[in-house]
């Protein structure tokens, strides 16, 4: 499992930087601060901790040769540090949020060594086996990788400044443009419970919120940049005409079909999530009539299987919300990127065609015709959920009733 999931954070990683690597440094003075060279710090000192360990690991390995099955994930593991040095380099420097690959990567990274220590600690190993030192190394780990996970954590100041677009070090107050919005610099955590809310929610507790206190919308929510993105597709379609009729439907998926996307995603996850509540509900119930038997099961069972159910219903809560908003996300930029495109074509209508298409005309078609386009998108889902729910429910049905 963990040579995986480095492999899978390399492949990550690798394209983030590649999309980090061509974005405007952000000036020094708001980058390089006490936090940057703790992150690189850490980040270096569990790289070397990682060869360190690699070496010890070739060395005490039961199996010949060089690379072998524990020499080849450690090999991997320790590859996966050194290039997380680089991703926290460019991120630290180039990007205004914490990264949300390296805080999963870290996140997972802390569990699965939490894992390995509970599983090393019922080993006993020969006298002649130095493998103390090897623990030692882990623990350290563990520590240096909890110590950088929380480091990443840290909140930055870079919502109150927005950066000339010549890419100089110039910093302009932001009240010229309006409030940044809290969302485009929260990390992915506090975008997956919307704990970016938070200052708005107090601010409601102590006085009437006013049009004046709320944010400007976030960067992918803004019509203009919508309508950029969607023009660029559509002229892409435009460009293409000689080798295919242009398709509107295919510069609205590329403008929201990655969103869609994810928000189906979201939606199996939770349907999935929610089947699994009767599963665990079962076995919780199995645990409560052993104890009626003569052989009950252990009570680390009923702890476990209680601790599962309300892990799980929370899990449950963030995905049904998260895919409500990506939802409403996708709708908010299919009514745009139409909205843009009647309104730029109405205006280089001729006065022929003006008379053909009346001014109630046009107005049909942004209050009613786009909001029933935008609506697809939070029913579309339900075409392939239902049969999918259905199919799962009668499957757990003929396993239980026979």
């Amino acid at each position: 499992m963990t040579p995986v999931l480095n492999m899978l954070f390399v492949g990550l990683a690798l394209y983030r930087l590649k999309r980090l690597q061509v974005l405007y440094a952000l000036p020094n003075f708001y980058t390089k601060r006490w936090v940057y060279w703790v992150k690189l710090a850490l980040a270096s000192a569990i790289a070397s901790t990682a060869a360190v360990e690699l070496l010890l690991t070739a060395t005490m390995s039961p199996l010949s040769g060089l690379f072998n099955v524990f020499t080849t994930g450690q090999l991997i593991q320790t590859t996966a540090y050194v290039v997380a040095i680089r991703l926290h380099y460019y991120e630290q420097t180039r990007a205004h949020k914490s990264s949300g690959i390296l805080l999963l990567f870290w996140l997972a990274t802390i569990l699965m060594s939490l894992v390995t220590l509970r599983t090393d600690h019922g080993v006993r190993y020969p006298p002649f086996v130095t493998y103390s030192s090897v623990r030692v190394m882990r623990y350290a780990m563990l520590l240096y990788v909890t110590s950088l996970f929380c480091v990443e954590l840290w909140p930055r100041k870079l919502s109150e400044y927005v950066l000339a677009e010549d890419g100089d070090d110039d910093v302009v107050s932001a009240s010229r443009f309006g409030v940044r919005a809290p969302k485009d610099d929260a990390n992915v955590f506090s975008q997956l419970t919307f704990s970016w809310l938070s200052p708005l929610f107090k601010m409601g507790q102590s006085k009437q919120i006013s049009e004046d206190d709320l944010w400007e919308m976030p960067s992918s929510c803004l019509p203009t940049n919508i309508a950029q993105i969607f023009g660029a597709n559509w002229q892409h379609e435009l460009n293409q005409r000689v080798h295919r009729t242009p398709s509107l439907s295919r510069a609205l998926w590329r403008t929201a079909g990655p969103y869609f996307i994810l928000g189906g995603v979201f939606k199996l996850m939770q349907d999935i999530l929610t089947l699994l509540k009767p599963v665990l509900l079962s076995l919780l119930l199995g645990f409560v009539a052993s104890h009626t038997t003569d052989s009950p099961q252990p009570m680390s069972y009923g702890y476990f299987y209680a601790c599962c159910m309300l892990v799980l219903q929370n899990i449950q809560t963030i995905v049904l919300h998260q895919s409500l908003q990506v939802g409403t996300d996708t709708g908010l930029k299919v009514r745009s990127s139409l909205t843009t495109a009647i309104y730029r074509k109405a205006m280089r209508l001729s006065n022929e065609t003006r008379q053909e298409y009346t001014t109630g005309n046009i107005s049909t078609l942004y209050s009613v015709d786009i909001d029933r386009i935008g609506a697809v998108t939070d029913y579309a889902h339900i075409l392939w959920s239902g049969p999918l729910q259905i199919a799962m429910v009668v499957y757990m049905l003929y396993n239980t009733l026979g």
